[in-house]
């Protein structure tokens, strides 16, 4: 697998003041140390976030395109869930990062409505969605099935800097399903506001 390193803070020049406070979606989680970081585990190093293939939003097989070599599209290993995303190449560390999560972003409860959108906290009380269903619009992630439990479970999806990424939180080898299901502190901040559905046809 082609495994690139970006840096996510990167930022052309800026003519205003950014404030310097840490928000609640400014850290990321290190699976080996099992603490939260700004940037880089002070252990393990920066994380490791895996690009997808550039495809032109609008293209009408986008979602598909965008799929990061090593990983392939097929039938999923769960009844009734439609295509699912498997990993076909070398052992996928643990700590691996993928996303963001891309669609349409609405703050309408119709977005909510659909099987392929994550809610994203904004502030208090206040939310936006990503809602994947559009092919042209999206990524690969929105054919990734939510784990039924646990011990299935590989993926964790979580926010960070109000964008939705899934991490790696198990060694998978060839011919694993990736399958994801959303970390504590995301599920705590959602509430009773909203669950993603699952295991529906993609």
């Amino acid at each position: 697998m082609d495994v690139k390193m970006y840096s996510l803070r990167e930022r052309n020049g800026c003519v205003y003041q950014e404030v310097s406070e840490s928000q609640d979606d400014d850290y990321l989680y290190c699976e080996k140390c099992q603490n939260f970081f700004i940037d880089s585990c002070a252990v393990h190093g920066p994380p490791t976030f895996v690009k997808d293939s550039a495809v032109d939003k609008g293209h009408p097989h986008r979602s598909a395109l965008t799929l990061p070599p090593g990983l392939r599209i097929g039938p999923s290993c769960i009844p009734e869930a439609g295509l699912g995303v498997w990993n076909e190449a070398a052992d996928l560390p643990m700590g691996l990062h993928f996303g963001p999560y891309e669609g349409h972003i609405a703050e309408d409860e119709e977005a909510a409505k659909s099987r392929y959108s994550w809610l994203i906290a904004k502030g208090r009380n206040c939310y936006e969605y990503v809602d994947g269903k559009g092919k042209s619009w999206a990524n690969w992630m929105r054919y990734v099935n939510c784990a039924r439990d646990d011990g299935e479970q590989n993926l964790v999806a979580f926010q960070y800097r109000r964008q939705i990424f899934y991490r790696t939180c198990r060694v998978m080898g060839p011919g694993c399903e990736l399958l994801v299901s959303y970390e504590d502190e995301y599920g705590q901040e959602l509430g009773s506001k909203w669950k993603r559905a699952c295991g529906q046809e993609r």
